[in-house]
């Protein structure tokens, strides 16, 4: 079909089992309302966008945190699936394989897309539906929506956009293919020529090469990226498959200014409560203290428990501090470096910092804060907030 201007179109990019992420933004995208017409994608995102046209986002999620490094790769050799695929403690495994197989065997990512995929459910939604792969006996892309491949092919249209460079190459339509993220990692152009011109994309930063968008007249874009590092492109650990998920929904959500806050994520409501107290950069020095304290940030807070979390680990780390007041600080960082390490780790720094600011108020700091904005940040934010908190402990 062709997309009218209130329609939607969603770009799913590739980027392995960092894909996860997608599926949290598809989750945040349903709570959200946003009607999406049509969805393209590049290899993992070619499957979640065969998934999206099927509608179960449960199934989906299911799918992504039971997935096991077997489930897609036939390798003899020893691999530790709780580090990527490519990662120098499996690659000299992954070579010998690759040596002795001449590129792996893609038929386990076959059988999973055949088993998960309901081509009745796909061919039969109104939603558009494309995906990019990459011809090597033409050396040239194929770029293709769903009504120009015969429905018996599109599964093996789906494995050779998603078929990584270390598996074989794979034929589809008589044609030998590899993954469509070698030449458009991200394929905005098949949305424009379609007609879209309100573009949703998802941006994993996976291997391969995204092309200049070919119109930007008129072409609204909302790309959404991870507020932190997903992972390898092969890496099954669930712990983090699971986070990522989360992190795609919470980064959307923010993205549509449903959630508020830096690195942290606040509702709008409670976002509001803290400006009412606190400027912007103490709020950021809050969120700052936060991470350095190691407060979960894969929640929502709606209410002070944020605030309370830092405070509680704030006076640990102030205690820990003052018991290396005995001596001077700065002589036992000189004794013994790693103590920046140790404090650093602990979070002392951020009362280290604190404690200066509070014995020379008329001191510059501005060397400091160079070097170590962050902490200096952090630092002031907890003189606000236990001044807010009514906790004054010097």
């Amino acid at each position: 079909m062709t997309a009218t201007i209130d329609d939607y179109g969603l770009v799913f990019s590739g980027g392995g089992t960092r894909g996860a992420y997608e599926i949290g933004a598809w989750k945040a995208l349903n709570e959200l309302g946003i009607k999406i017409q049509g969805v393209v994608g590049a290899s993992i995102g070619a499957i979640n966008g065969a998934l999206f046209l099927q509608g179960d986002i449960d199934k989906a999620e299911k799918i992504y945190r039971g997935i096991r490094v077997e489930d897609i790769l036939e390798i003899e050799q020893p691999i530790d699936p709780n580090h990527d695929l490519l990662s120098p403690s499996n690659l000299t495994g992954l070579i010998k394989e690759l040596i002795q197989q001449k590129g792996l065997s893609n038929s386990g990512l076959k059988n999973l897309i055949l088993q998960e995929i309901d081509l009745d459910k796909i061919y039969n939604s109104d939603l558009d539906y494309g995906l990019v792969t990459f011809s090597i006996d033409s050396l040239s892309p194929i770029e293709k929506f769903k009504e120009d491949i015969p429905k018996e092919e599109l599964v093996d249209y789906i494995v050779a956009s998603a078929n990584f460079p270390i598996f074989k190459p794979h034929v589809a339509g008589g044609s030998r293919y590899i993954d469509g993220g070698i030449y458009d990692n991200m394929p905005i152009n098949m949305l424009i020529k379609k007609g879209y011109r309100k573009i949703i994309v998802i941006d994993l930063s996976g291997e391969g090469f995204t092309r200049k968008m070919e119109r930007k007249d008129g072409v609204y874009l909302k790309i959404i990226r991870a507020s932190e590092d997903l992972g390898g492109t092969f890496e099954f650990d669930q712990e983090k498959i699971t986070r990522n998920i989360q992190l795609g929904y919470l980064d959307t959500l923010k993205a549509f200014q449903k959630l508020q806050g830096h690195s942290y994520y606040f509702t709008p409501e409670y976002f509001n409560h803290l400006l009412e107290n606190f400027n912007l950069d103490i709020i950021y020095g809050l969120e700052s203290a936060a991470k350095h304290y190691g407060i979960d940030r894969y929640q929502i807070f709606k209410d002070d428990s944020f605030l309370s979390a830092i405070l509680e680990k704030h006076r640990q780390a102030r205690k820990q501090f003052n018991d290396y007041q005995t001596d001077s600080i700065m002589n036992r960082v000189i004794k013994s470096p790693s103590l920046i390490t140790k404090m650093i780790n602990s979070g002392m720094a951020i009362a280290w910092f604190e404690e200066m600011v509070m014995s020379w108020p008329g001191q510059k700091f501005a060397a400091l804060q160079r070097f170590f904005g962050e902490y200096m940040m952090a630092a002031y934010a907890m003189i606000e907030l236990q001044f807010y908190m009514d906790d004054f402990s010097f």
